[in-house]
């Protein structure tokens, strides 16, 4: 059994409780059509990390988070991904935190599409595991259990040029105290071969929180930029730096990432 060892340090600043988890990626924070090869193990151990000094507020305007300039917020955080090639063109897989408090179940088919052009379907479960106390009628959306599904298709233009995109929609199975019930997220990666083994990636995320009452409503528009470096034989070095540039309701972060990927026989 071959097996993919991935060190990685990624930032994403979209929720990713309320996404589809557990699956693999080929730049920086959108799914691709292409699935683990059947009996194939990928592992990721990851860190996330992003800085924050304001928030946007309902009406969609930049607000300072503190009344000085000496303060800041930090977001961190540890886990690991898991994803298995159960046969061809299907990948399963879950995303757990450092501490277990919760677990992210994912599934990725791959159409049987011949061409440059190339479609999949995913679904998951995100669910609570412990470490926490949970009341249902006062949950916070993020840790919520909820159902996940969505596409992903990928349109290679050239060896060197290819985009991927993917869109998802979540269904909490409570609706919490403040209204929170679904949201969905949009997510879509280009990216170029400018010098040999070198791929420069642009990327936008965008997430929309449905509440029962409209003026709670938070979206978020993220670019993601980065690359990855793939001259070695067995390893491929990420670098993505995110910035969050309109949204509301939403904290206004920037982050980075660093990935290093291993490939074991």
């Amino acid at each position: 059994m071959k097996i993919i060892i991935t060190l990685s340090l990624l930032f994403a600043t979209s929720s990713i409780f309320a996404q589809v988890s557990g699956l693999s990626a080929s730049k920086l924070g959108t799914l691709t059509t292409a699935t683990v090869p059947e009996g194939t193990i990928e592992f990721e151990p990851f860190f996330s990390y992003a800085l924050s000094n304001y928030s946007f507020d309902n009406n969609g305007n930049r607000q300072p988070l503190f009344s000085t300039s000496d303060s800041t917020m930090k977001f961190s955080f540890l886990g690991f991904r898991f994803s298995y090639g159960l046969m061809k063109n299907l990948e399963i897989g879950i995303t757990l935190p450092i501490d277990v408090s919760e677990v992210n179940f994912g599934a990725k088919y791959k159409l049987p599409l011949e061409g440059k052009f190339s479609m999949g379907l995913l679904a998951g479960y995100n669910t609570i595991m412990g470490n926490r106390i949970y009341v249902c009628r006062n949950a916070v959306h993020k840790v919520t259990p909820a159902y996940v599904g969505g596409v992903i298709m990928t349109y290679d233009f050239s060896d060197k040029f290819s985009i991927d995109f993917d869109a998802q929609y979540h269904k909490h199975k409570k609706t919490t105290l403040s209204g929170h019930t679904n949201g969905f997220h949009i997510n879509s990666d280009i990216g170029y071969y400018l010098m040999e083994k070198v791929n420069f990636i642009v990327g936008l995320n965008y997430n929309y929180q449905v509440y029962n009452v409209n003026i709670d409503d938070s979206y978020l528009l993220t670019l993601n930029t980065g690359l990855a470096i793939e001259r070695a034989e067995h390893f491929i070095l990420v670098i993505n730096a995110p910035f969050d540039i309109l949204g509301k309701n939403e904290y206004k972060t920037n982050g980075f990432g660093l990935a290093l990927t291993i490939m074991l026989d």
